[in-house]
């Protein structure tokens, strides 16, 4: 969601403007609704549903996963920062950092 509405993962929330934050929002449902739809993402054999079926939301992922692949709107090379235990992707043009306010 944050690859669709053009979003770094460091920008503060509070400096979201109310129409920013709705269009946010609309990519998060949206994301959702289509990963859903497809039965969600496994990236493994633990990740099944009630059936046993994998989901295959993964081949849609716009950012997760894919560093240094082309990013499907500007072909820029994907980024990925790890944070904590986990990783953030983005496109490093498509979604830049914010500005730090002196």
């Amino acid at each position: 969601a944050l690859w669709r509405a053009r979003l770094h993962y460091e920008r503060p929330t509070a400096t979201l403007t109310r129409p920013r934050s709705a269009e946010l929002l609309g990519h998060v449902r949206d994301v959702m609704n289509a990963a859903l739809a497809v039965g969600g993402t496994s990236f493994d054999s633990l990740y099944v549903n009630v059936n046993g079926e994998s989901g295959y939301f993964d081949r849609s992922l716009d950012a997760y996963g894919r560093e240094d692949e082309p990013c499907r709107r500007c072909g820029t090379p994907m980024r990925r920062r790890p944070w904590m235990n986990r990783s953030s992707y983005f496109c490093p043009r498509c979604q830049r950092p914010p500005r730090l306010v002196s």
